[in-house]
């Protein structure tokens, strides 16, 4: 069980909102308490500068790698995603991700329990989308599920998830993520899916261009500190 960090709690009440109504309260409790899970104050960059790709400049970063450390908050994650589907009688084929670690892990136990298979997408260690599948297909006319994470702007499960299925000749059927950002892009996702969009909680976090960032205008600005250390230094903390 990953271990819980006292000093989250503050936090809960000014930057995270429950959105499911139906998983439970007190584990969505246990999962914001877990260490590094969520930073609600600081200068992150997200995705890291990599290749001529320039990464975006966050206020408050959350990161999911804490909550698959624990099989129980993954299958309590997944029986509520399944509440969802048979709501709204979301009927697909597959469900299309990015090959995060994390993230296929939530996916993989989210298609054995749904019996669709699934696909991703190559995803960089710096947090970018590649270009190409890395494992799964998908194919002309098949119903698919995009899962992420996280998304903070909403461009993944929004725009470039959808892109790649729609360029394969799929059709997108819904979205779903853990935690979902309070960006414009979120919003456009969201009227893009209506009720077939699934979210468990939000978490409101800016989201700047680095030439529009107000911290880094700041006379005593933090330094920028890349998300891949904060993710780094949870992972070394659950093997010490």
């Amino acid at each position: 069980m990953p271990q819980v960090d006292q000093q989250s709690e503050q936090s809960e009440s000014t930057k995270v909102k429950v959105v499911s109504q139906t998983i439970p309260r007190l584990v969505v409790d246990r999962i914001l308490k877990t260490k590094g899970i969520l930073f609600p104050e600081g200068h992150f960059e997200y995705p890291v500068t990599y290749e001529g790709k320039v990464g975006n400049h966050l206020d408050t970063l959350f990161v999911i790698e804490p909550l698959t450390q624990s099989d129980a908050f993954v299958d309590t994650l997944v029986s509520d995603i399944c509440l969802w589907l048979d709501k709204e009688q979301i009927s697909f084929d597959t469900i299309f991700a990015p090959a995060q670690a994390a993230v296929q892990k939530i996916v993989r136990s989210l298609a054995k329990k749904t019996g669709a298979s699934s696909a991703f997408l190559e995803y960089l260690p710096q947090g970018w989308f590649g270009e190409s599948l890395v494992e799964g297909k998908i194919s002309p006319n098949q119903n698919v599920l995009v899962f992420n994470g996280v998304t903070q702007q909403g461009r993944c499960v929004g725009m470039r998830l959808p892109e790649f299925v729609e360029k394969h000749g799929g059709k997108v059927v819904a979205a779903a993520v853990f935690a979902k950002g309070t960006a414009a892009g979120v919003k456009d996702a969201e009227c893009r899916y209506g009720s077939k969009f699934y979210a468990t909680i939000s978490v409101d976090i800016n989201v700047y261009a680095p030439k529009d960032c107000p911290i880094c205008s700041q006379a005593n600005s933090q330094p920028l500190i890349p998300w891949t250390q904060m993710r780094g230094a949870q992972l070394r903390d659950q093997k010490s």
